[in-house]
């Protein structure tokens, strides 16, 4: 969980896109605050 979490180099870190933040935002009025789900959605974050 460690490696998948914080160590895996290929993760990206730092502030969200703008592309990012409007699909967080359009998942949050679908899915509420099921962030697990929402997190699937955003590939190496």
């Amino acid at each position: 969980l460690r490696w998948t979490n914080y160590l895996r180099p290929d993760i990206k870190r730092g502030k969200f896109n703008l592309q990012e933040e409007q699909t967080i935002i359009q998942l949050h009025a679908l899915l509420g605050n099921r962030w697990s789900a929402i997190a699937t959605h955003l590939p190496k974050r």
